[in-house]
């Protein structure tokens, strides 16, 4: 779902993504329902998956180094894809009514809005609207360290297909026994640490091909690659296809 936000003035500050995570989460007119999405979501053993990620802000930015801000010119345009119905319905409810929003300190009126289904394949080439971010906890003497993998690991992939059939069961309660096969195949990912709350995480702006049956794709597509998807990470976007 794409949203195009027209604004008077728009500045957040350059770590911004707990801010859009609030915006979406602000856009459900249910408090019940938005309590579970933000507490807990949906669950494969002990994982919680939220099946629901967002884009950077995606328009003509400055960025102010000593104040650590960004400000953002004309308009912008943020990606909303999620897995799940019911969410879908509550930010079309509230955004198809074209009224202020606030956005961190700021005001923004959406003018246009887009939704956009996955049309039926096996083949999709995708680039990353927001930076994915794959990793490992391991134990070391005792304590536990968070290991970031990078594009050029054997192991990336693997982590991004396990983590997507885990999503799979969350999603639809079933085991997946398709076929799926992820692949990085920009010859040069970019590493970008991104700050989210009192965390910096290793994440990486990059282009996916990725093969298998229609409904896990639909589910890459719709829920976000990689972790952290619902603090803006691993959102994805057809190659090619232009955004309003």
């Amino acid at each position: 779902m794409y949203i195009n936000f027209t604004f008077d003035k728009l500045e957040l500050p350059t770590e911004y993504n707990h801010i859009l995570q609030a915006f979406v989460l602000n856009l459900i007119d249910d408090e019940e329902y938005r309590k579970f999405l933000h507490d807990k979501g949906y669950t494969f053993g002990k994982r919680l998956y939220k099946l629901f990620s967002f884009s950077r802000l995606l328009g003509r930015f400055q960025i102010d180094s000593q104040t650590k801000t960004i400000k953002f010119f004309d308009h912008v345009v943020l990606i909303i894809s999620t897995a799940d119905e019911r969410l879908i319905e509550f930010v079309v409810d509230r955004v198809g009514r074209f009224e202020n929003l606030r956005l961190g300190r700021n005001f923004v009126v959406p003018a246009k809005i887009e939704i956009f289904e996955l049309p039926e394949t096996d083949h999709i080439v995708v680039s990353t609207k927001s930076p994915i971010t794959v990793y490992s906890t391991v134990d070391k003497d005792g304590k536990k360290y968070t290991l970031y993998h990078s594009p050029h690991d054997e192991i990336f992939s693997k982590l991004l297909e396990e983590n997507l059939k885990r999503k799979f069961h969350a999603a639809f309660g079933r085991e997946f026994q398709g076929q799926l096969r992820i692949k990085n195949i920009a010859p040069n990912p970019k590493r970008v640490v991104v700050g989210y709350k009192e965390r910096k995480l290793d994440a990486w702006i990059t282009v996916l091909e990725l093969e298998g049956d229609y409904e896990i794709l639909k589910l890459a597509y719709d829920a976000g690659l990689g972790s952290k998807n619902s603090a803006g990470f691993g959102c994805i976007e057809l190659v090619g296809r232009d955004i309003i």
